[in-house]
């Protein structure tokens, strides 16, 4: 059977290879190279510290956060200024008289101004309690967190030669 170029075969055999005229990386496909070209073309660097952003716009917020002083979000319960709503409506939530919301597990007088922090406290505190999986070869304490583990034989047992331990669970 002899072979005969198709322009099927043709097709298969040619590659088109899209290249940046900025960096020369290649791309297989043009609406790739075109994602990766919106990189090169919006490139804002901010003037104070040299960060780079992809737009106008979060270079504004960026300088907005890390630069100025200003605080436009007011308490209108004190004195209190905040760079955006989001801050500002989890401070008020602190003025309440007594604490919003409480762990309901018997024993545990655990009370917390936002619903966010009572759910860090009941999986850190409870739920954990029953997952103990990384136990001091030292003292045999356990915990439920390597990192959690780690402090402990640095503060416990003075270990800081390895800023990581590696862990074996059961």
């Amino acid at each position: 059977f002899p072979h005969q170029n198709t322009p099927y075969l043709n097709q298969l055999c040619i590659k088109q290879i899209f290249v940046c005229q900025n960096c020369q990386k290649h791309f297989a496909n043009e609406r790739l190279l075109r994602d990766h070209m919106r990189g090169h073309v919006n490139r804002v660097t901010c003037a104070l510290c040299d960060m780079v952003c992809t737009s106008v716009s979060s270079l504004k917020a960026h300088i907005r956060f890390r630069h100025c002083d200003e605080r436009p979000f007011h308490c209108h319960l004190c004195d209190s200024g905040f760079k955006n709503a989001y801050d500002l409506h989890k401070h008020v939530e602190t003025h309440n008289d007594s604490d919003a919301y409480s762990c309901d597990v018997e024993g545990c007088g655990f009370t917390s101004w936002t619903l966010q922090n009572l759910r860090q406290h009941y999986k850190r505190v409870h739920v954990s309690k029953s997952i103990l999986k990384y136990k001091c070869h030292i003292c045999q304490k356990c915990f439920s967190w390597s990192y959690t583990l780690t402090l402990h034989l640095r503060k416990a047992h003075k270990l800081s030669s390895h800023s990581r331990f590696r862990y074996v669970t059961s």
